[in-house]
């Protein structure tokens, strides 16, 4: 069985997600990692149409990070769903997302939210 897989990392967004107000008004940064995976045989050839396009990957992470939410875990999920509904092709969907010092009382460090669909 093949397995082919594509990944997008340390995508760096600002986005206004999180529980707290202050979180909707201040923003914050946030880094992306995404990996898609299928055990399909890939038919390559020179054509994007017979890849996993990471382009189209990094458009759907910016469309849904723009639409602000309360949980990290939110985010991934509707990532992970978009990516697999506008591939055409079955897919398994890693995203791992991480706030750049959350609210915890300290400036530093960051939250991380590792979501899988497979």
């Amino acid at each position: 069985m093949a397995n082919y897989q594509v990944s997008i990392d340390d995508i760096r967004i600002f986005a206004f997600h999180g529980l707290y107000p202050e979180e909707r008004i201040l923003g914050n940064w946030y880094t992306l990692d995404v990996l898609v995976e299928s055990e399909s045989q890939p038919n390559f050839s020179d054509d994007i149409a017979d890849t996993i396009d990471y382009s189209q990957i990094y458009t759907i992470c910016k469309q849904v990070m723009a639409k602000p939410v309360d949980l990290l875990e939110t985010v991934a999920e509707t990532i992970a769903q978009k990516i697999r509904a506008e591939l055409s092709q079955e897919v398994a969907v890693l995203v791992q997302i991480s706030k750049e010092n959350p609210p915890m009382g300290v400036s530093a460090g960051r939250s991380t939210v590792v979501y899988r669909l497979d």
